[in-house]
């Protein structure tokens, strides 16, 4: 189980499922996360609300919200990054609830 600070791996289903990867797929799901990240950034990639319930759609929007968190923490303050990584993956995975 990989050490990521801030994001309890008991309460993550995201982070249980890392196990099934190696080191290298670990890196290339940071590298892919980059790209989608850049395209977010660029507004290329965006919740599109007119084909999700209400409470869905502010749901998407709060989990990119906290990404936009997560990419500060780790392009600025990295002190930051436990707290919004968590933030992040507890709403990422309230919407698949």
């Amino acid at each position: 189980m990989p050490n990521i600070p801030g994001a309890d791996a008991r309460q993550s289903r995201t982070l249980q499922s890392l196990n099934r990867f190696t080191p290298d797929g670990i890196t290339a799901l940071a590298v892919v996360g980059l790209v989608l990240l850049d395209a977010i950034n660029k507004a290329h990639l965006a919740v599109n609300e007119a084909r999700l319930s209400h409470d869905l759609a502010l749901a998407y929007r709060r989990m990119l919200d906290d990404l936009y968190d997560v990419q500060d923490a780790l392009h600025g303050d990295a002190s930051k990054l436990p707290a919004a990584l968590a933030a992040f993956l507890d709403t990422a995975e309230a919407c698949h609830e």
